[in-house]
């Protein structure tokens, strides 16, 4: 029946494939089709078999059942994803098997991604995913279905229920007026930041309001969230290319200023904010308040004054390839919070529990604190892990017409709290990627690179001396930092083009070498992105 109702769905569509549907049309995307819930999941949705997952969510429901979900399938973010939810009701100790599992179409082109769950004031837990066939700036809509008995081992379900379009990926906020408000985005476009509200306790949902990254280079997957603030203000905090932006509300999420960046600085990925039982906020990021890192170094932080001011700050995971923080609070002051690891080697899901002591003590003082609870692990072998890229397939270019190749003594760099490794083969190139050295030219052997964020870096020269810099030629990747690298006054080096990295789209990751002498004083700002090597 699924399918015929996709294949009528089609039909009516016509073009689909090559005119997507506009947002206020849903019925025209297959996308837009409710999904049948699997409660009864084979082995071949088991974790020897997935390859790929990630992108975790938590809730702890009165009874102190938690409910943990993720997606996987596939062997990276893909049209193969689906959801898949377990429960533990021995505080985390043991989880259960696969609770069920949303795959809306199988092998088909419907993806289904960023799960959520949420208790709401009236103790019903929702599960929130979002479907779609290109991704959250083309056509995805948020779905939902809830159980009245989340206490329950095995509740009773609701059918699946289209609620909005657009991509929900962090926690509702419900405003002291009884407004619930739905924190959703379509990416890469005008008014990306959208809020969704109900105020019938989530009978109806209707767009209230939009939020605008000015920028077009700025704009990102958005994943925005939302906190009342204690003058009833609505502030709105975006995931953005430069790290995090921010708008604030008066009119309760109706009209919003342009996103501006915020004081805090971070790497372009998820972060999480929610208000505590204490009525302080939590801020997880990755990194120390004050510092932009890769995804690493996994942090919380507690602001006793309305996100004015941040202390504390106690590490959860200090490796790189953690991502993705999410949580929920017992009545009791205990924090339980989320997050993946590694997606494609380890596959982890992860939990970690500490209180507000904790944060600002920086260390276990409340004697709750966990950390590394496992709720599931793949095993799965991803192919791209140990996959040898065709290189025959791969026109190297000679560079001849590049700058003679510099020589002399390397700089000396602050560079933060980025890694300082050997270039050496089969080292992990990014902090927030799993990504290893295939290849470099043998000019460089016994040299170091800078072990950065994908995203970007920005370091500062302390000595004079010679800085080269790896990354794609324009027309190889639009991921590139060479626009930036000749602003800075980098040239091209006549070294021949090299695959630096092979684990995936091997064409884009050959590189070019740029190079500088540097000054004492100087800044070299990397985009997404560029590999420094001195």
């Amino acid at each position: 029946m699924k399918l015929l109702a996709m294949m009528a769905s089609l039909t009516l569509c016509g073009l689909f494939y090559l005119c997507p549907a506009a947002a206020d049309e849903p019925q025209n995307s297959v996308a837009a089709i409710p999904p049948v819930v699997d409660f009864e999941p084979g082995p071949d949705r088991s974790d020897a078999v997935r390859m790929w997952q990630g992108i975790s969510g938590l809730e702890r429901t009165s009874g102190g059942r938690l409910w943990a979900t993720w997606y996987g399938g596939g062997v990276t973010e893909d049209r193969h994803n689906y959801i898949l939810m377990v429960t533990s009701n021995d505080d985390g100790k043991s989880w259960s098997d696969l609770k069920f599992v949303i795959d809306p179409d199988g092998d088909g082109p419907v993806r289904a991604f960023d799960p959520l769950p949420w208790i709401d004031p009236d103790g019903k837990l929702w599960l929130f995913w979002c479907q779609a066939t290109k991704g959250g700036g083309g056509d995805p809509f948020t779905f939902a279905i809830t159980t009245d008995n989340p206490d329950d081992e095995n509740p009773t379900w609701s059918e699946p229920r289209l609620i909005h379009d657009g991509v929900l990926m962090c926690k509702p906020t419900v405003l002291s007026n009884g407004t619930w408000l739905l924190p959703t985005a379509i990416w890469n476009r005008e008014g990306s930041c959208r809020v969704v509200a109900s105020e019938d306790a989530g009978k109806t949902w209707k767009l209230r309001g939009t939020a605008n990254v000015p920028v077009p280079k700025d704009r990102n997957c958005d994943e925005p969230m939302l906190v009342e603030r204690e003058d009833k203000s609505v502030w709105l905090i975006v995931r953005t290319s430069y790290g995090i932006g921010e708008s604030v509300s008066a009119d309760g999420g109706r009209t919003w200023p342009d996103v501006t960046p915020w004081n805090v600085p971070h790497t372009a990925s998820r972060f999480f904010i929610r208000r505590l039982n204490s009525g302080n906020l939590l801020l997880v990021k990755h990194g120390a308040i004050g510092e932009k890192t890769g995804r690493s170094h996994l942090t919380a932080f507690l602001s006793k004054d309305d996100g004015q001011s941040w202390q504390g700050g106690l590490l959860l995971d200090e490796r790189g390839g953690v991502s993705y923080p999410d949580g929920a609070e017992s009545k009791d002051g205990v924090i339980y919070l989320t997050y993946d690891y590694d997606r494609s080697g380890q596959k982890s899901i992860y939990m970690t529990t500490f209180t507000e002591a904790d944060i600002l003590a920086q260390r276990d003082v409340s004697g709750k604190v966990r950390q590394r609870v496992v709720i599931n692990q793949a095993t799965g072998i991803n192919p791209r892990l140990n996959a040898k890229p065709d290189l025959s397939q791969i026109q190297f270019r000679a560079n001849t017409d590049g700058k003679e190749l510099l020589s002399g003594e390397r700089a000396k760099l602050d560079t933060g709290t980025n890694e300082i490794v050997p270039l050496k083969k089969g080292a992990i190139v990014f902090t927030d990627r799993t990504y290893r050295l295939h290849q470099f030219p043998d000019v460089f052997q016994g040299k170091h690179f800078v072990r950065g964020s994908i995203n970007g870096n920005d370091i500062q020269v302390q000595q004079d001396g010679l800085v080269f810099v790896a990354t794609p030629a324009t027309d190889r990747n639009k991921d590139n930092a060479v626009k930036e690298l000749l602003k800075q006054g980098f040239t091209k080096a006549n070294v021949p083009e090299f695959l630096l990295f092979g684990e995936s789209n091997a064409p884009g990751n050959v590189c070019t070498i740029y190079q500088k002498k540097v000054k004492t004083g100087e800044s070299i700002t990397l985009g997404k992105w560029g590999v420094v090597i001195y």
